[in-house]
């Protein structure tokens, strides 16, 4: 039975995958500036695909829902 929502097998070695890729940059001194940018992709990514939403328009606007807050 397919889950509504969760991070499947795949998903988790991807994610495993990223976080050893972004330890190598870390060690071979990329800048800060990179470094958090490769974090925040992969939270970016973990965030939509445990909601099964997929990749965002607009990664600056991480949200699920299309609705404005006021």
């Amino acid at each position: 039975m397919k889950q509504a929502k969760g991070l499947t097998l795949s998903d988790q070695n991807f994610i495993n995958s990223t976080c050893r890729s972004i330890f190598k940059f870390e060690k071979h001194g990329v800048n800060d500036s990179e470094l958090r940018q490769q974090i925040y992709m992969l939270g970016l990514y973990n965030y939509r695909q445990f909601h099964k939403v997929g990749t965002p328009k607009d990664i600056r606007n991480p949200r699920i829902l299309e609705e404005t807050l006021v």
